[in-house]
């Protein structure tokens, strides 16, 4: 009743405020908003101030700075992951709208500032995310875009400053007391000191992204350190001088100085200045760490107790210092138990541990993941006792249940929250029980147990509408519906879809202003684009909302659907092409709007978002054929990435490659594949192998006609990494491509790696009853035993190529064709060569083979080769009389011979036969 009596009398303040406000009570309304994490009204303010025809400048000028604001200390405070990142987003958003071709002043400095403050934000929702997760790929991408985010939190933060000081010290003489300057000045210098502090701080969260005994750590701390001292040194009687001092300390500690960190610790903490008590909550938890570190256990537990009883209020304690003492208040309790403390002793700091980290588990911070290790080595999963569950209370089941949520106890979760839900009374605890029934279908969701988690959530969306969690339980209902979908072996997956549509249209429908109603629009969008159904695809796109956390992604993949509906009318040929053209147009004009947009909303250059957007851009304009468009789009957003790793990065460069090979940029061709396969990402790399390949074996033809022998080594080299790589890929293979690498590889005599190759290639598909049954598969099979008995004859492995075409030869299906008899000629020509067989034998085969082909009209290219070889081989045996009455008498039925080039050859060598 408090809570909500003071939320009355804030909102009664705000309808006070409006008449006759000016811009400096609408913000003071607003700080204490925001400070009392009423971050809904803060909004709901705004938006009346937005709306109302009688506010105007320069209030209204503000607006979106002021939501900025409120946007990323509602962000700072959540402890939903996915939320702080789409209220980031937003924020970005409107401090770039607000700072757009807006004259400079004082509060577009600011909100410089607070743009940086939104990206260090970005860094530690990155950070925790990665921590959160168990996928080790998805760990490592989120800690390289935290890094990256602080990294450019820190340039931010610079940046501010500096602009800030520049406007500050023409200020900065002597002003008379009372003179309406001063005000105007302090506030200045407050955001440069600021920004000055900031950017130290987002330096010493940079370097915790680095390995502890890392060389990158150590030179950021260094950096750090010299910001921190240089600001404690100009202004060390101010609060903004004695934080950097502070974090100096901090620094120290982390490069082994503990002794040195603590006397500045307690330094601080001697302040009796009351309005120190923000900072001094921060020294006194480092001070813990340290004490920590130089192994006083007793000691440090006694400070964590000490600060829990001195920062005794809700938002201390729930703060990331205070989830910090919680944890070395267990950690430093832990490491004074030994195998000789008395069990009484040992029991009591257990439940000491217990209790401490039983808070920790229930924050994002970064201590979680180290206080679950430990608090399962004190509270090791158990079965619950239907006894023990019947004892308890509604509100202790409840608890206890929630507790289990926070330490991933799935089982038990279930088990306490299913009691909790029996045990209330529906006519007057309807909403917790409610909000017990949506823990539990979220338990259900992480124990993988997905129907269950369906049925109860989808139930409380369906039958609670009006209900605070409703949109979220229609949210987690169609996750898990997905899940299921994408489960192994799939139950019924077509069911699963038409569920999971009819409950997204419901959110739709029900919820039209809420986010979950927008991720409900881009996961029709999704399907119907799946389906085809291009036109119902777009509507989803672009039915999301304008204010929506998710509108650039949304307007992203209305880009593409655009894109997608424009390669299929192309495939209807030019009775289509107008149509096609037209949709082309408007896809590439919403991905090139949509990326500045993410530009202007202060998007890091590492986003995975932006990147997607401009290789999305860069693949459209390439197909389309405007690669010339496409490498101005994607060079310099290439050029400017500091990390090269994670998917986002991979896809970029993959778009990037395709608009270089479409160039005919061999180089930067290569130089691009190189960086993706030091992406560590699979994704679509055969393919691009395939292309390049191809790029790469027109450039050894290019080079050998223009006869530059060392070039050409060198490309030949370049043309053979590729094909093993090609071949090595594992994802977005196929038949072809695998053949063509190996026939690449022959062409290069490398035949032990086209070998290789081609037996991989037949295990893999001579026996895949899905390939044999599509339209030439056996002819191609053919074609890829025949070029395995070419790369065995290449190594001088005679006997086991003559076994492989012995056994095409004696096949019904093969036999008729002609691949396997030209390479059974190769074949005798090598081993003639090699001494180990005769060329009357070659002499022999080749002219059967002539004499087969002579009943073909017109006569092959292979019937004119089959008596030119006939005619090399009497040439082989000292025959030139028969040698060259084979080929004279093959030229006077035939002038042409085939062909200029074949044509040639007879020349050549009737030339040699003299």
């Amino acid at each position: 009743m408090i809570v909500a009596g003071l939320g009355l009398a804030l909102l009664g303040a705000a309808r006070e405020a409006r008449a006759g406000e000016d811009s400096r009570t609408a913000e003071a309304f607003l700080l204490q908003l925001r400070e009392r994490g009423y971050f809904d009204l803060a909004s709901e303010y705004i938006e009346r101030l937005r709306s109302d025809p009688g506010v105007g400048e320069p209030l209204k000028g503000l607006l979106d700075y002021q939501e900025g604001r409120a946007l990323i200390d509602e962000a700072a405070r959540t402890t939903d992951l996915a939320r702080r990142r789409e209220l980031l987003d937003r924020a970005a958003g409107r401090l770039e709208a607000f700072i757009k071709d807006r004259p400079e002043d004082a509060t577009t400095l600011e909100a410089l500032v607070e743009i940086a403050r939104s990206l260090f934000e970005r860094g530690h929702q990155a950070r925790l995310v990665g921590e959160e997760s168990q996928e080790p790929e998805k760990k490592a991408a989120k800690l390289d875009e935290s890094r990256t985010t602080f990294q450019q939190a820190a340039d931010a933060y610079a940046r501010a400053a500096e602009r800030l000081e520049a406007v500050y010290k023409p200020k900065a003489g002597f002003i008379p007391k009372g003179d309406a300057r001063i005000e105007d000045r302090d506030r200045t210098r407050t955001a440069m000191l600021d920004a000055s502090l900031k950017r130290g701080i987002a330096l010493y969260e940079l370097a915790q992204t680095h390995p502890p005994d890392s060389q990158e750590r150590a030179a950021i701390l260094d950096q750090a350190i010299a910001r921190f001292h240089a600001l404690y040194k100009d202004y060390r009687t101010e609060l903004a001088g004695l934080a950097a001092q502070m974090f100096e300390a901090k620094c120290f500690e982390e490069q082994g100085k503990i002794g040195e960190a603590i006397g500045i610790y307690q330094q601080v903490l001697g302040q009796p200045d009351p309005r120190l008590r923000d900072l001094k909550r921060n020294v006194h938890y480092f001070h813990i760490v340290a004490l920590g570190k130089r192994k006083q256990y007793a000691l440090a537990a006694d400070e964590a107790v000490k600060w829990l009883q001195t920062y005794d209020r809700r938002d201390e304690r729930r703060s990331i210092e205070g989830a910090g003492v919680y944890y070395e208040l267990a950690r430093n309790l832990d490491a004074q138990i030994n195998a000789e403390t008395p069990k009484a002793e040992k029991d009591q700091a257990a439940k000491k541990i217990v209790e401490a980290l039983s808070q920790v588990v229930r924050m994002p911070t970064r201590y979680k993941n180290d206080a679950l290790a430990l608090l399962k080595k004190y509270k090791p999963n158990t079965a619950v006792e239907p006894r023990e569950i019947a004892r308890l209370s509604f509100d202790e089941a409840l608890n206890q249940g929630e507790e289990a949520l926070a330490a991933r106890e799935w089982d038990r979760a279930i088990a306490l929250l299913r009691a909790a839900a029996s045990k209330a009374d529906p006519r007057r605890d309807a909403d917790r029980i409610a909000l017990a029934r949506y823990n539990l279908a979220f338990a259900f969701y992480m124990n993988k147990q997905f129907l269950e988690a369906e049925v109860l959530a989808g139930h409380l969306a369906r039958h609670r509408t009006g209900w605070e969690y409703a949109p979220p339980s229609a949210a987690l209902a169609m996750q898990a519906i997905l899940d299921q979908y994408n489960s192994s072996p799939p139950a019924d997956r077509a069911s699963d879809l038409e569920r999971y549509i009819d409950l997204a249209e419901f959110a739709v429908r029900t919820w039209p202003e809420r986010d979950e109603a927008d991720d409900a629009r881009i996961a029709l969008g999704q399907i119907h684009q799946g389906r085809g159904a291009y036109d119902r695809a777009i509507a989803d796109f672009d039915g999301v909302r304008e204010r929506s956390p998710r509108r650039l992604e949304a307007q992203t993949r209305l880009g593409g659907a655009h894109w997608a509906k424009s390669r299929a009318l192309a495939r209807g040929g030019d009775e289509k092409k107008a149509e096609s053209d037209a949709e082309a147009e408007k896809a590439v004009a919403i991905l090139r709007k949509t990326l500045d947009d993410r530009k202007a909303a202060g998007a890091p250059q590492g986003d995975a978002g932006y990147l997607g957007n401009a290789a999305d851009l860069g693949a459209a304009l390439t197909e389309w054929g405007k690669v010339d468009d496409a490498l101005a789009v994607l060079r310099p957003i290439v050029e400017s990435q500091t990390s090269k790793l994670g998917p986002a990065y991979a896809r970029l460069l993959e778009a990037y490659l395709l608009a270089q090979i479409n160039a005919g940029q061999v180089e930067p061709a290569i130089a691009s594949m190189r960086a993706v396969e030091e992406s560590g990402q699979e994704t679509n790399r055969a393919q691009l192998y395939y292309k390049l390949g191809r790029l790469l074996e027109e450039e050894v033809d290019r080079v050998r006609k223009a006869n530059q022998p060392q070039k050409l080594a060198q490309t030949k080299e370049s043309f053979r990494n590729f094909l093993l790589a090609l071949a090595a890929s594992k994802s977005g293979q196929t038949f072809e491509s695998l053949r063509w690498a190996a026939e690449g590889l022959l062409s290069l005599e490398a035949g032990a790696e086209a070998e290789g190759v081609l037996r991989g290639l037949l295990d893999e598909y001579e026996h895949d009853a899905e390939f044999l049954k599509q339209s030439g598969a056996a002819e191609r099979i053919l074609r890829a035993k025949v070029k395995l008995a070419a790369a065995l004859r290449v190594q001088k492995k005679f006997d086991q190529a003559a076994s492989v075409l012995d056994e095409l030869l004696a096949d019904s299906t093969f036999k008729r064709y002609l691949d396997p008899l030209v390479e059974k000629g190769e074949l005798l020509d090598a081993q003639a060569e090699a001494g180990q067989g005769s060329w009357n034998a070659s002499c022999a085969h080749w002219q059967n083979l002539a004499q087969k082909l002579s009943r073909s009209r017109p006569k092959p290219e292979s019937y004119f080769d089959a008596w030119y070889r006939a005619a090399l081989a009497y040439s082989k045996q000292k025959q030139t009389a028969r040698a060259r009455q084979t080929l004279t008498a093959v030229m006077r039925l035939n002038p042409g011979v085939g062909g200029p080039a074949m044509k040639q050859k007879y020349d050549d060598l009737l030339a040699t036969l003299k």
